[in-house]
């Protein structure tokens, strides 16, 4: 999840790119008796016999997870958007919640490992919370619950990548010279052909290998955003940075970026099932809201403390145009690429299990289907997928604005903010009443509405976005327009001499 390339002036700019904490503990574990779960017709007993055969190691869940949540570079826009102190208590707030919310989500899936997906694990909480209904009528809810969760979580991950798609895109024309003649759209054509050879991953547990170095690639950026501020010296501009009183709708409409940037659950489920040692997942979380955390909490603050109100959504056109900043662009791109990928795969990888397209699993022998049959089918599949995304984002880039802001909105208000928010404390809820404290009570309502509410309002602001943005078909720009840029006579850094040339 990166940063947006615009610099437009307006709040929606400041708001998404491209999680004193609660002092409420887990209680202990409930016990295997009140967890107990009935299997019909055998079905669970022979997934959960595939399922024992992923083998991804802890380290590889933990990069995979770091690499998809990071989004370190959105948050000196975000405070901006929210202000100081508004920005200070939802950071805090989003951290606790989100990081017990994934302990939740832990739990669960260590007692219900038949629950191998996100829709699968709400629909069984359903069912365990419909204790006084029929069995009959518990089946339907049930199935119900895991069609909503299913069409929630894939729409939350397929917006998000094409979102990550026409990052690459618009990073690419910002590296290279216009001279080229090459528009956004062609460059979202050629993305489009660079993504299909990691469409051969076949899940999370290979995919580890490519996450280290785009891991190793976050950590460049965040040095090179610290020694650019050091290096520039955005503090001895005139009139120098400001910060303006945030307006209570750019307040409002900062939640859903929030809500974005902590928005990993949705694939949480999806990486316990592939987990050599699931039980290990609470020391991933560990490790994971570590590394974000901190990450968060310095670009938030000095960032926002650099370049005040005016801070771009996109960091890197507060830069010079030096190494450095070329090189923050250029792994932007690269983990913006293995996002595509990432992102798509829960979604890729729920539908083949249900088509019986998974070679690791027996279903795929029962129905007689060799090895290499299923990996074409997959591939075909995967492909195509894929280019119906692309062209959604054809259409969505031909319009006359910026997109992305919206369709990342979309995503974090639509599916990341139920999946990471509230489903995973109603859901704990349903499983285990009897765990429920009063103070636990208040701590999971409390998250429930406000979970409730940042969706229905930042659902309907992103999808006016777009809208707005999305307009003339094939008639918008070819090249990226900058407006905020030490090389542009615009920014009020320029013209008091920021773009001095003993810059690195």
């Amino acid at each position: 999840m990166s940063t947006s390339v615009y610099g437009e002036g307006d709040d929606r700019t400041h708001l998404l790119e491209g999680r004193g904490t609660a002092r409420l503990s887990l209680a202990s574990e409930p016990s295997v008796a009140s967890s107990t779960l009935s299997v019909e017709n055998g079905k669970e007993g022979s997934e959960q016999d595939h399922l024992l055969l992923r083998q991804s190691p802890s380290w590889g869940v933990t990069l995979n997870a770091i690499v998809y949540m990071s989004a370190p570079m959105s948050m000196p826009a975000t405070m901006a958007s929210s202000g100081f102190i508004a920005g200070t208590v939802m950071l805090l707030y989003s951290f606790a919640s989100t990081y017990y919310s994934g302990e939740l989500l832990g739990r669960m899936c260590k007692r219900f490992p038949e629950a191998s997906s996100y829709p699968k694990l709400l629909g069984l909480a359903v069912k365990k919370g419909a204790r006084r209904m029929s069995s009959r009528d518990a089946k339907r809810y049930s199935e119900l619950a895991v069609m909503a969760c299913f069409v929630l979580q894939f729409l939350a991950y397929y917006f998000d990548t094409i979102a990550q798609l026409l990052y690459v895109a618009q990073y690419f024309d910002q590296l290279m010279p216009h001279r080229l003649q090459v528009c956004v759209w062609v460059w979202l054509l050629i993305t489009f052909v660079l993504v299909l050879p990691l469409l051969l991953v076949p899940g999370f547990s290979e995919s580890r290998w490519i996450a280290i170095p785009s891991f190793a690639g976050i950590v460049i950026m965040l040095s090179i955003f610290v020694l650019e501020i050091v290096v520039t010296e955005p503090w001895n501009c005139n009139p120098g940075p400001h910060y303006s009183k945030p307006s209570s709708y750019s307040v409002f409409l900062s939640l859903s970026a929030f809500a974005y940037t902590f928005g990993g659950h949705g694939m949480f489920p999806e990486m316990i099932r592939e987990m050599k040692e699931p039980e290990e997942f609470s020391r991933v979380l560990k490790w994971t809201y570590g590394f974000v955390g901190a990450s968060y909490v310095i670009c938030s603050y000095l960032g926002y403390w650099a370049y005040g109100s005016s801070v771009s959504a996109n960091i890197n056109l507060s830069w010079p145009e030096n190494p450095m900043n070329i090189i923050s662009i250029s792994i932007q791109l690269v983990v913006c690429y293995y996002c595509v990928y990432l992102t798509n795969a829960v979604l890729m990888l729920n539908i083949e299990s249900g088509l019986g397209w998974d070679d690791s699993s027996k279903g795929a022998n029962a129905l007689g289907t060799s090895g290499y049959s299923v990996k074409f089918k997959r591939f075909v599949f995967r492909v195509l997928f894929l280019a119906l995304q692309t062209v959604v984002g054809l259409i969505l880039i031909s319009g006359s604005g910026d997109v992305i802001l919206g369709l990342q909105s979309l995503s974090g208000a639509i599916g990341m903010t139920a999946l990471t928010y509230f489903l995973p404390f109603v859901m704990y809820w349903w499983c285990f009443p009897e765990d429920m404290t009063p103070a636990k009570k208040f701590w999971f309502c409390l998250n429930t509405c406000l979970g409730f509410v940042v969706m229905v309002g930042g659902v309907m602001s992103s999808v006016a976005d777009l809208v707005e943005n999305a307009g003339g078909v094939f008639g918008g720009y070819c090249h990226l327009e900058y407006r905020y840029s030490p090389s542009n006579p615009e920014d009020p850094c320029f013209i008091s001499g920021y773009n001095r040339t003993h810059l690195l």
